[in-house]
């Protein structure tokens, strides 16, 4: 089995799949652990549910669906705040009403276009192996924008996360850094729509981030081997996807949620608790 999956590395489409797989296991994996800080990951979710109807618009209108759903992401996420501050309600009561609004448009969008019906399972729960080179390109691009913006924003991003409260009293714009967490969580999750799916693009941003605090013993492991824990991932998903024929987006899921029942396990036997 082995021999058969290291024989992959020879074809373009794997070699597409694992540099996709590695700029979105850094990607996700330094966003979710924002997220995990922040005990957002719901927002996350929502999110990426909502980019099921930016995709459904691109194919409707006939522009790139991958483009179309960081648009929309984007404004949703970004149009969050202000919905909160003129009704009044919580983050999650305006997330559990984005949620099924958002993907029932994109499930309406998807039935009024035929022929795309069998592309609406391929946005849900993704194709790693799929991954074509325009796919690879604005996954990149989308990779530059987001790392290039922490080494300006990272620092008082984790500030705002850690204790807004105590930011605000220093004079750090709590309201701006709240927008740039929306927008990079948003980027981030348009870029697993086609690797992993709106379903599963929750598990890349949650479970490795997870896994790493468990074992972590500072702020800095914690960025640093959350991306290696999730590019692991990656890679043990896409193994069992080829050996035993199975989805690669699920798949790699299914492998993290394992992952995450290894380190607790580990975690217990070390003697620690969870």
């Amino acid at each position: 089995m082995l021999a058969e999956f290291t024989s992959l590395f020879e074809f373009a489409f794997f070699q597409r799949a694992l540099v996709a797989g590695f700029l979105l296991a850094i990607l996700a994996g330094i966003v979710g652990v924002f997220s995990s800080i922040r005990k957002s990951t719901f927002f996350g979710d929502a999110i990426a549910h909502s980019a099921l109807a930016g995709v459904a618009l691109g194919l409707f209108f006939n522009v790139n669906p991958l483009l179309s759903a960081a648009i929309y992401a984007v404004i949703i996420s970004v149009a969050l705040p202000w919905f909160k501050k003129q009704t009044g309600f919580s983050f999650d009561s305006l997330l559990g009403i984005l949620l099924p609004v958002s993907m029932g448009l994109g499930v309406i969008i998807f039935a009024l276009l035929p022929g795309y019906q069998p592309n609406l399972l391929s946005f849900l729960f993704g194709n790693l192996l799929a991954v074509t080179s325009t796919d690879l390109y604005f996954l990149l691009g989308l990779f530059v924008v987001v790392v290039g913006a922490l080494p300006f924003f990272g620092r008082k991003l984790l500030f705002v996360s850690l204790d807004p409260e105590q930011a605000q009293l220093l004079g750090i714009p709590v309201a701006f850094y709240e927008l740039v967490y929306h927008f990079l969580i948003a980027l981030t999750v348009v870029s697993g729509v086609r690797l992993v799916g709106v379903v599963l693009i929750n598990a890349f941003l949650v479970i490795p981030s997870m896994v790493v605090s468990l074992h972590a013993r500072s702020l800095q492991q914690l960025f640093v081997l959350t991306p290696v824990v999730a590019f692991l991932s990656v890679v043990g998903g896409l193994f069992l996807s080829v050996i035993f024929n199975l989805p690669s987006g699920a798949t790699i899921a299914v492998f993290s949620g394992f992952v995450f029942l290894c380190s607790v396990s580990v975690k217990k036997l070390r003697g620690g608790t969870t």
